[in-house]
């Protein structure tokens, strides 16, 4: 049985929504970074701080789809970043990434 808390299980599972949640990793990847730069914090100091290890932490800011839910909800709310939030977040960030990727795809 697959863990659809993960966000990679989740598009093995509903191959339909593939295309909308490949980025969803980066997406919090990118909201990850600029709060924890925000905070002056190092990656050492956020996985203290929200009791997971360094590891995941960097693999978090990277973007990686094996990481679940509830370890981005972990890393959200020691960012003291609230429920709320996280649509606009996620909004902001993934337009973010489309201007970055239109301006990739126009340069070559």
């Amino acid at each position: 049985m697959k863990d659809l808390s993960r966000i990679e299980d989740i598009s093995l599972e509903v191959p339909e929504l593939d295309q909308q949640i490949s980025g969803l990793g980066s997406v919090f990847g990118e909201i990850i970074f600029s709060h924890r730069m925000e905070k002056k914090l190092t990656q050492k100091e956020l996985a203290h701080k929200s009791g997971l290890g360094v590891k995941t932490i960097y693999r978090a800011e990277g973007g990686s789809s094996n990481i679940g839910i509830v370890t981005y909800e972990t890393i959200f709310k020691a960012l003291d970043i609230e429920v709320s939030d996280y649509a606009d977040l996620f909004h902001r960030s993934l337009l973010a990434l489309e201007k970055k990727d239109d301006v990739m795809h126009t340069s070559k």
